[in-house]
């Protein structure tokens, strides 16, 4: 019996291996320079790299940005610097690629198995070849939302029945707490998990464990943060708001965008009559689900609408002019990454109630495999002299100072020559 467990458990991990160098080849193939010619992208360097670079690992973290702290971005570069300046980025792309990794592994798991592994294979593909994601392809800036995305399915997911998952769900609740401020909505989402599995807030409040416990506690770190600097931070202009224009959003960059790539679809966001329709019944069905099923459904039902609403309105999409129209032109993919991946699971769960559940998903698959191939790659960074400046930086004697040209053209982080 007990060889019988270890050849078992061997064969797992060697899968486990297996699938992370499988998902990790292809997150690459969709955009080779990730790894071939790794760059800083926007705050990665002119705050994450920069402010470790010329200070130290340890200032950095607990320092806070755009009103929350980041410690994801800054703790990848901190290890990046650490086999050197060029090869910080180069580190911190390849710890952003295992995050997503490592959910992809989660979801196959056996802490997942309350779903039929058809349709977390099926969901899992999309998540690999999805489209419309250039603006966080793949970079640590933006690691945080899928952080959060891992963190929501462990709150989903079965309990962990051993020390190894339990320090995993540990490492993944501190890490995506305290990277970004969506632990503020994971909070809710925890509670009304808590509340329907002991049946009252009061009940819910008396067993709380350490994993609540810890969730409060980050929740608090967060929440101190985004308010004492938040305002201040966020852009000021108007948002340009209006049901029609939310419908025409929704419809364009969610039931859309989906499935398709934002700019071979944009003349969606132009059909007013449509996308009232289309939005009301998604609002009616999501009603429904809410309504209907238990606190798993609502849970992945409540996190990407409290995700969207808050992207809605506080977006940062423009520093003068109206926002909500700028969403019509493509902009602002980071704040589609989770809505999209969880409408897609939607379609996915209820598909799965039909009774030819399995058939209809593998023909949707199937289906999509001409736009999979079509939005596969995706563009590489423009060349704006980062290798070069980097080059020329390190042959600067000691104390000097440097910017050097990072992604997205006109960027730039300070660098001094130690």
């Amino acid at each position: 019996m007990q060889l019988h467990n270890y050849a078992s458990n061997h064969a797992k991990t060697f899968g486990a291996i297996l699938l992370f160098i499988c998902v990790f080849i292809i997150i690459v193939l969709r955009r080779p320079d990730i790894i071939l010619n790794a760059q800083p992208w926007a705050e990665d360097g002119t705050l994450w790299m920069a402010n470790i670079y010329n200070d130290s690992l340890l200032t950095s973290l607990i320092s806070s940005e755009n009103g929350y702290f980041q410690t994801i971005s800054r703790l990848a570069y901190g290890i990046g610097l650490f086999f050197g300046i060029s090869n910080a980025a180069l580190i911190s792309n390849i710890i952003a690629i295992s995050i997503r990794c490592f959910f992809v592994l989660f979801l196959l798991s056996d802490r997942m198995r309350l779903i039929d592994i058809f349709y977390r294979i099926a969901v899992v593909i999309y998540f690999i070849f999805m489209p419309n994601l250039a603006e966080g392809y793949v970079n640590i800036t933006n690691a945080q939302w899928y952080l959060a995305l891992y963190l929501l399915s462990v709150i989903i997911a079965d309990s962990p029945d051993t020390k190894l998952w339990k320090v995993h769900d540990f490492a993944v609740l501190i890490l995506s707490a305290l990277s970004g401020p969506f632990i503020v909505f994971i909070a809710v989402c925890q509670a009304l998990k808590r509340i329907s599995q002991h049946g009252s807030i009061l009940e819910a409040l008396k067993k709380m464990d350490a994993f609540d416990i810890i969730i409060g506690i980050c929740t608090c770190i967060q929440t101190v943060a985004i308010l004492s600097s938040f305002s201040s931070e966020r852009s000021s202009a108007p948002l340009g708001a209006s049901i029609g224009l939310l419908a025409n959003i929704i419809s364009y960059r969610i039931i859309g965008g989906t499935f398709f790539a934002n700019d071979s679809i944009i003349t969606i966001g132009q059909q007013n009559i449509l996308n009232l329709v289309l939005f009301f019944v998604l609002s009616f069905t999501v009603v429904v689900l809410f309504i209907r099923f238990g606190w798993r459904v609502r849970v992945a039902i409540l996190f990407p609408l409290l995700l969207i609403s808050f992207a809605l309105a506080k977006p940062m999409m423009s520093t003068e002019g109206p926002q909500w129209p700028l969403f019509l032109s493509g902009g602002g993919e980071r704040y589609f990454f989770i809505t999209n991946f969880a409408f897609f699971c939607m379609i996915v769960f209820i598909i799965s109630r039909i009774k030819a559940g399995k058939f209809i998903i593998g023909i949707l698959i199937v289906a999509m495999i001409p736009s999979f191939i079509s939005y596969f790659r995706i563009a590489a960074m423009p060349e704006v002299g980062y290798r070069r400046d980097i080059a020329t930086f390190k042959s600067l004697p000691s104390g000097e100072t440097m910017d050097i040209r990072i992604n997205p053209p006109g960027w730039k982080m300070t660098l001094i020559k130690k």
